[in-house]
């Protein structure tokens, strides 16, 4: 859609294990539509800044899976002295209440009960109270690593070996509502959509539908290019979480690595509010 010089796309995604869990969803579509009309023909350039951010459960799923689950995938590590000593398990990589996990247990694209080495599925904290906890391992690099399986060696097709891969990951969920984390904030941008992450050391995500919030409450929707930050001073500085999580799958795409992709993935979370976001 378009209004005047300015394009906005978007999308819908429904994912669901059986047919007969997508019927009766057009009001989904429609709502979706509804939305996107509103914020484009609204929509007004953001001031750039560093701001406080209140993330979507959807967005705080893709920063989770760019952010830190990739980071947590061990092959990287294997053969690397270096990276080991500065990863080591139990090194504090987040605030306390920062909890990340993956499974395989979860039903949607990252449904994986037993992965591609038979290695049954597994609820892996990748994260744990602010703790780097565990990683995700193949047969390979667990016995490399003399750590656990966790259940994440994955292949695309019968074309390529299992490598170390994501299933779901998430943010689990905190103790407050989203308008209570909205509440404390004078001026922030709440983060509604997304097109696209990545990072490793620094996040880049590119938001879809943003809004300022003043005084407390969201106001006017604004156009963004992109948010970054370093990925590890940004996990200490998530100050608040909801009660609730979602999770979401994407239907036509996938996560990318080394020469395989697309494989399908779960990801999710909570609200998130996180200072001293870089946004432009």
């Amino acid at each position: 859609m378009q209004e005047g010089d300015t394009p906005h796309n978007g999308s819908r995604d429904i994912y669901e294990l059986e047919f007969k869990d997508l019927a009766n969803r057009q009001d989904e579509i429609r709502a979706e539509i509804n939305k996107d009309l509103q914020y484009c023909k609204q929509a007004v350039p953001v001031k750039p800044g560093v701001y406080t951010c209140v993330l979507s459960p959807v967005v705080t799923g893709v920063f989770a899976h760019e952010s830190f689950g990739h980071k947590s995938e061990s092959d990287f590590m294997v053969g690397d002295e270096t990276m080991k000593k500065e990863w080591t398990i139990g090194k504090v990589v987040g605030s306390p209440k920062l909890n990340i996990v993956d499974t395989g247990l979860i039903a949607g694209a990252g449904y994986v009960p037993f992965d591609d080495e038979g290695t049954k599925a597994r609820k892996n904290y990748i994260v744990k109270n602010g703790v780097l906890s565990g990683r995700l391992h193949s047969c390979n690099t667990a016995m490399s690593l003399n750590e656990g399986l966790t259940g994440n060696a994955r292949a695309v097709n019968f074309e390529y070996e299992p490598i170390v891969r994501m299933t779901t990951t998430y943010i689990e969920a905190g103790d407050q509502t989203k308008e209570e984390l909205i509440s404390s904030i004078e001026e922030g941008i709440y983060i509604d959509d997304v097109k696209h992450g990545s990072g490793m050391t620094t996040f880049t995500i590119a938001p879809n539908r943003a809004y300022m919030i003043r005084n407390g409450r969201i106001a006017e929707p604004v156009r963004i290019s992109v948010i970054t930050g370093n990925v590890m001073k940004t996990l200490h500085e998530i100050d608040g979480f909801s009660n609730e999580v979602e999770f979401f799958s994407f239907p036509l795409g996938g996560c990318g690595k080394m020469e395989q992709h697309p494989l399908s993935v779960g990801f999710g979370g909570p609200y998130i509010r996180v200072n001293g976001v870089n946004v432009q």
